[in-house]
């Protein structure tokens, strides 16, 4: 592999200055949906204490505290004076009142919320993301280069008509329970999803989606069954590979990482079985179908495992590997693994992530072909409804087979779109072969419990040279640099 050390030393040197915030101090071994940026609260215990006789007028008189003055913390302990937030001015001079008080979301609102489902250990929910990029450049093809999910430049996205139903399979690690989960998406973001076999037949058409960007799919589907410590997966699931997740609610940032984009896979189909060893070890293993199917393209199968590690303050890692087989004849082996590591510091949390993949006869020539990254986050919480964020990220696609040129031009002139997708490989003189980079900086306001605003600025900037035909990553194939804003608001229910 022509790894470069002087880009290993600025990937893992240079995160951007500034505060930010994670989605959890814990690493997300499973890559599975949550909700958005719910906050988590603690109750006191309130007790009644036995009845005591009144004390003489003089002594209560004497007994009772001063009155406190405006903006401290005793004037508004007992919230009565802060309970919105149009009121904080009243206590300004005690910020935690005014966090717990005025600023406190609440529970969100469900659809589907009723006793029959608590009772049967159900829910069912969704969410509704939609966003808007600007990039200054306005390509004439309008797309943002290999940026996906917010590909689309200088117009409206419906990314993620979102809708889950799950049946708990938790046995608080004693006995047997049984359960399952789907997941059905709507919109521009099923083009990242697909499953070969599933939503596209083997061949790369399509099943049953015609619009040329808009389409549905079914990222999950599986039955669960818990025993004890431990939980088997059977049908179709997210990765445990990675960081960063295909539902939007999962993540801080609107864009996502070339690492995940380029370097991953994003579902499998098969079994999966999880062990927890302790409170801070859990061990996973099992057998797919390969990257993104629903039907392989031969019998064998791979291996999917990993081990995760969490510690007692705030801490995490997590270590997760697939192999196998993904070609016609069954002889060409492709192998990828991440870690992911986790600290959270009061109000800060940071994130490491490093990937390497490898895969048998992938490159132009027939020979291996590599991909490998560093990925770093940091991020801070403001309060409950604010919280900033930054990634700087270095991906390296060796041999031009991971990130495609998404310009040129088909037999009419017009500018063409590759069907792309999740796992798909290049084709000669189609890739870049060289390094990606890109630094982004971004701000979450949760306005309500079922309400997330996500803004960010993003740079990406290309070092290598242009592909077999003569393009660059973005403008049109005519620059190596691109500036993006993003924006996007998340409704959950």
């Amino acid at each position: 592999m022509r790894l470069s050390k002087l880009a290993i030393a600025i990937a893992i040197a240079g995160l951007p200055c500034g505060l930010a915030y994670g989605q959890s101090a814990k690493v997300q071994s499973q890559r599975a949906a949550a909700p958005v940026n719910q906050a988590a609260y603690e109750y006191n215990d309130y007790y009644a204490e036995d009845e005591q006789p009144a004390p003489p007028a003089a002594e209560a008189e004497a007994a009772a505290p001063a009155p406190a003055a405006a903006g401290s913390c005793d004037s508004c302990n007992s919230c009565d004076s802060c309970n919105t937030c149009d009121s904080c001015d009243s206590c300004n001079s005690c910020d935690s009142c005014c966090d717990s008080c005025c600023c406190e979301l609440g529970d969100p609102k469900k659809l589907f919320d009723c006793c029959f489902f608590d009772a049967h250990g159900l829910s069912m929910g969704g969410w509704l993301d939609q966003s808007f990029t600007w990039n200054p450049d306005s390509p004439a093809d309008r797309f943002n280069g290999p940026v996906t999910f917010n590909d689309r430049s200088n117009e409206y996205m419906l990314n993620q008509l979102w809708l889950y139903g799950e049946k708990s399979a938790d046995t608080e690690g004693c006995g047997f329970a049984w359960g399952g989960r789907f997941d059905a998406l709507y919109g521009e973001d099923w083009r990242f999803t697909y499953a070969s076999g599933l939503e596209q037949n083997v061949d790369g058409t399509n099943k049953w989606n015609s619009q040329r960007f808009f389409g549905a799919a079914l990222p999950q589907l599986y039955a669960q069954f818990g025993y004890n410590d431990l939980s088997v997966k059977i049908g179709h699931f997210f990765t445990i590979i990675g960081y960063e997740v295909v539902p939007a609610t999962g993540n801080f940032f609107l864009s996502h990482a070339y690492t995940m984009q380029y370097g991953e896979p994003f579902t499998h189909t098969g079994a999966l079985a999880t062990y927890k060893l302790s409170d801070m070890v859990s061990v996973t293993g099992g057998f797919t179908r390969g990257w993104d199917t629903w039907e392989d393209n031969n019998d064998d199968l791979d291996f999917l495992g990993g081990i995760t590690f969490t510690g007692e303050e705030g801490g995490s890692l997590a270590f997760g590997l697939t192999t196998g087989d993904n070609d016609l004849t069954s002889t060409l082996n492709r192998t990828m693994y991440s870690i992911v590591a986790s600290k959270a510091f009061g109000d800060f949390t940071y994130v490491f992530q490093h990937d390497l993949g490898v895969e048998d006869g992938a490159s132009a020539n027939g020979t291996q072909a590599s991909w490998y990254g560093v990925n770093q986050y940091l991020f801070y919480t403001i309060n409950d409804r604010w919280k900033v964020g930054g990634r700087f990220e270095w991906f390296r696609d060796d041999d031009g087979v991971r990130v495609m040129s998404l310009v040129g031009t088909s037999n009419s002139g017009s500018p063409r779109y590759p069907n792309y997708g999740p796992g798909f490989l290049g084709v000669a003189n189609g890739g870049f072969a060289g390094n990606f980079w890109e630094a982004t900086m971004g701000v979450n306001f949760q306005a309500t419990a079922n309400m997330m605003v996500r803004s960010e600025c993003r740079w990406d900037w290309y070092d290598g040279p242009a592909n077999g035909a003569g393009f660059r990553p973005y403008d049109d194939g005519s620059d190596s640099s691109q500036f993006l804003w993003g924006n996007d608001l998340i409704i959950t229910y």
